[in-house]
């Protein structure tokens, strides 16, 4: 029985806005300290994801786009492709609606929960072809630390 929690409402999902661009992170569940970090950027009219690594220069930090084969802007996935990925017996709660983009190897996703009170969550997604691999949660940053670190890497 497929899990009843992706709802195909067009309007209720919020869609991913210019509001959304910024840093992103990954936690270490264990140890609490920042993982990945991630920059979505809406530039010349598409929407890049970058993931912060090192340069191996002298341990410098550098941005990476996260794209195969020079597939670099980040789409758009159709309603129909976001239930085939998220309307699993795992994903069933919390309920709520998705929005996705994605080029053929990383995306990009935004949860609404169904509850108005909640906050919106976001997730790094990984595709192998068609399939969708388990998302990562990932946090938007809010303070000033982790923005020094991105601009001192830009």
């Amino acid at each position: 029985m497929a899990a009843s929690n992706v709802l195909n409402i067009p309007i209720y999902g919020k869609p991913i806005e210019l509001n959304d661009q910024g840093i992103y992170y990954a936690k270490n569940r264990k140890t609490g300290g920042v993982n990945n970090v991630f920059h979505l950027a809406y530039e010349d009219d598409e929407w890049y994801l970058y993931q912060l690594k090192n340069t191996g220069k002298n341990g410098e930090m550098g941005w990476v786009i996260l794209a195969d084969n020079g597939d670099y802007p980040l789409k758009s996935i159709t309603t129909e492709e976001i239930k085939r990925c998220f309307d699993k017996p795992e994903y069933a709660e919390p309920k709520g609606a998705w929005q996705a983009m994605r080029n053929s190897r990383y995306g990009f996703g935004k949860f609404t929960p169904i509850q108005a009170e909640e906050e919106a969550s976001y997730a790094m997604i990984l595709f192998s072809g068609a399939e969708m691999l388990v998302p990562l949660l990932i946090l938007k940053a809010e303070d000033d630390s982790l923005q020094s670190l991105v601009e001192s890497a830009s």
